[in-house]
């Protein structure tokens, strides 16, 4: 029984293949981002992570596009929150 909990990848470490990836949360967000946005609106927008809470960086052109990232990262399985703090509006 301990091997099993042991063995299970936690949510926010889960890679983009269902591999181990200490970087995961960040990789599955910046995907999200990818298809649920146009290029141009994510050139200047970094993703990474702090546990389980996604960390947005750079520029985005409004609030809206910000709050629509915002609930994006939400809706991937092992956040849960986003830091917006290192975000500029252009």
């Amino acid at each position: 029984m301990t091997y099993s909990l042991l063995s299970r990848i936690p949510p926010e470490r889960v890679g983009l293949n269902g591999e181990y990836d200490h970087s995961g949360l960040a990789k599955r967000v910046l995907q999200a981002f990818q298809i649920e946005c146009a290029i141009d609106e994510l050139e200047e927008v970094r993703v990474i992570q702090r546990g389980k809470v996604v960390v947005l960086l750079g520029n985005v052109a409004s609030d809206h596009l910000l709050e629509r990232l915002t609930s994006i990262a939400l809706r991937v399985e092992g956040a849960i929150g986003v830091e917006t703090t290192g975000i500029r509006l252009r």
